[in-house]
């Protein structure tokens, strides 16, 4: 966010802890004025005032520059006017703007026989929600771990690649129909539901 926002903010918010104070400094009286600065002596501090713009501060800090301590205003003004000149306040540091990296998730197709809507629905039965989650918010990211036309379809096969895993999801479909059996393995730490699902209509049966 700009400083200048964040002033803006600062600004809105102390007005609004004072009950009668006008949004208009011009109107203020000196009683007014040492009444917000008293709102605010925590956060004007704070400002990144010297990250602001030029055109910032005349346009949002100058009509409310009697809030600030004399020094600071002459020095903002100083430091864009002329910039190579000294000043004495004190210039905090840029903030810290951290970007949260999302884990990155495979665009690969994980299933031959559902598709992500259907992962949506499925990640709702996990976590009982009464609304199915969107496919841009599936909190879960299936992988692929058996297939039967890649891995056998053998109980072996199945046994072998998937006994003592966690939190399965088996999806069978079934032959020469369009319908779906999805089986949790473990809800609550046992095989709670098996999830029939009319593909063409969106039926959900459970059992």
């Amino acid at each position: 966010m700009e400083e200048v926002k964040i002033w803006n903010y600062v600004i809105k918010w102390g007005i609004a802890q004072n009950t009668g104070l006008s949004s208009d400094p011009e109107e203020w009286s000196n009683e007014n004025i040492l009444t917000l600065k008293t709102t605010l002596k925590n956060c004007l501090p704070l400002i990144r005032y010297f990250q602001i713009s030029g055109d910032d501060l005349y346009e949002y800090i100058q009509p409310y520059q009697k809030i600030l301590e004399k020094n600071l205003w002459k020095d903002l003004v100083k430091k864009h006017m002329a910039p190579n000149k000294p000043i004495s306040s004190v210039i905090l540091p840029p903030r810290m703007i951290l970007k949260t990296k999302l884990p990155h998730r495979s665009t690969d197709p994980f299933s031959n026989v559902i598709n992500e809507a259907h992962a949506a629905e499925i990640a709702s039965w996990i976590d009982r929600n009464a609304d199915t989650y969107s496919i841009s918010n599936i909190p879960y990211e299936f992988k692929l771990l058996f297939r039967g036309s890649r891995d056998g379809f053998a109980s072996e096969s199945f046994w072998n690649l998937c006994d003592k895993q966690e939190n399965l999801v088996v999806v069978i479909k079934v032959k020469d129909t369009d319908e779906i059996l999805v089986d949790i393995i473990p809800l609550d730490g046992i095989n709670q539901k098996i999830v029939k699902i009319q593909v063409a209509k969106i039926v959900l049966l459970f059992h």
